[in-house]
C-alpha cells in the first residue's frame, strides 16, 4: 500500500528537510521521494508536474502541492482527513475556521470598537443535521471565554448554542431564558 502522503525532494534541499521536519512533528507517516537518488521517484514526480526539478512537491491522496506554506499544508492534510490543526482564528479574514470536507466551517466576526460581533456561522449543507455546528461553536466559544474583550452574538444560531451554559449568557450579554 502507498502512503496518502509523499514529499517528492532531495535531502540535500533545504524545504525538504524543512517538510519533512513538519510532517514529522505532526507525528504523520509519509513517503520520501528522493528524485536525485530514485530513477522512479524522479519520473513519478515528472507525471506529476511535468519535470523532475520541481520539488519539493506533495502528493496527498492523490492531489499535487507545490511548496505550500505551512497553513496551507495544514488545511490541505486536514480536508483530507489526515491531520486536525485544531482550530484556526484568520484574523485577516476575521474568521475562526475549521478546515474539513467537503468545506470548511467557519464563523465570522466584525469588530465594533473594542466589541467583536459574532455575526454567522458556516458547515457545509451536507453536513447540517448532524451537530457539527453546535460541536464547532462551543469550540469558538471555548477559545473565547477567557477573551479580555467583549463578545457579542448576532447570529441566532450562536445566540442559541450560547444560551445554553451559564458562562458563556454572562460572557456573551444573553439574558437567561
Amino acid at each position: 500500500m502507498t502512503q496518502p502522503i509523499t514529499l517528492y525532494g532531495e535531502l540535500r534541499c533545504h524545504k525538504t528537510r524543512y517538510y519533512q521536519a513538519a510532517l514529522e512533528e505532526r507525528g504523520l507517516e509519509y513517503e520520501l521521494a528522493q528524485v536525485d537518488k530514485n530513477p522512479e521517484a524522479a519520473k513519478r514526480l515528472s507525471a506529476l508536474t511535468g519535470s523532475a526539478d520541481k520539488f519539493p512537491t506533495f502528493e496527498i491522496n492523490g492531489r499535487k502541492l507545490r511548496n505550500p506554506t505551512l497553513p496551507d499544508l495544514d488545511k490541505t492534510l486536514a480536508r483530507s482527513g489526515l491531520y486536525d490543526p485544531g482550530l484556526v482564528h484568520d484574523q485577516m479574514s476575521r474568521r475562526f475556521i475549521r478546515h474539513m470536507a467537503p468545506s470548511d466551517a467557519f464563523v465570522s466576526y466584525t469588530w465594533q470598537g473594542e466589541r467583536m460581533v459574532l455575526g454567522h456561522i458556516e458547515t457545509d449543507p451536507s453536513l447540517r443535521g448532524s451537530g457539527l455546528g453546535a460541536r464547532f461553536a462551543t469550540e469558538v466559544f471555548e477559545h473565547l471565554e477567557s477573551a479580555p474583550h467583549e463578545v457579542r452574538l448576532t447570529c441566532p444560531f450562536l445566540r442559541i448554542v450560547g444560551a445554553t451554559r451559564p458562562e458563556w449568557r454572562k460572557k456573551f450579554y444573553l439574558k437567561d431564558t
